[in-house]
């Protein structure tokens, strides 16, 4: 995992669950590479209007994971006619500017059984708050 391209400070307000017990980190892989611009295309998010900056989905319901059968998703974007139409485009917008953008929230829910359409693969590992008194660890 190449962690430097990607700055995690910018979405761990976004990260939250009732109590926190674990922490940790997930990669995702898609079909195709704009698979999860597409969940949010599918699910009403105007992409030609919005560039996705980040998504965040979850459970948050009391009884539990699956009971609800849909997983609640935030999509973070900003407006293309501010910062540009491409990656590159952005990309230079942002360079020039500091780095500084402003981010809208989209709400929207999803089936588990339509995850399969924009995720070929995930993985995710989390760990205890035990790992902050770990500063080297070696596997046997």
């Amino acid at each position: 995992m190449n962690t430097q391209d990607f700055n995690f400070q910018l979405i761990e307000e976004f990260v939250r669950t009732h109590y926190g017990d674990y922490s940790g980190y997930i990669q995702i892989d898609g079909h195709s590479g704009a698979d999860l611009f597409n969940l949010c295309k599918d699910n009403g998010v105007d992409m030609e209007k919005y560039f996705l900056i980040g998504l965040s989905a979850g459970e948050h319901t009391i009884s539990g994971i699956g009971n609800h059968d849909k997983l609640f998703v935030m999509a973070l974007v900003i407006e293309r006619s501010k910062y540009g139409k491409t990656f590159d485009e952005i990309q230079k917008y942002l360079q020039s500017n500091n780095g500084k953008a402003k981010a809208k929230k989209i709400h929207f829910e999803v089936k588990y059984s339509d995850l399969g359409k924009y995720i070929k693969r995930f993985d995710l590992m989390v760990v205890t708050k035990i790992t902050q008194y770990i500063s080297q660890l070696e596997l046997e």
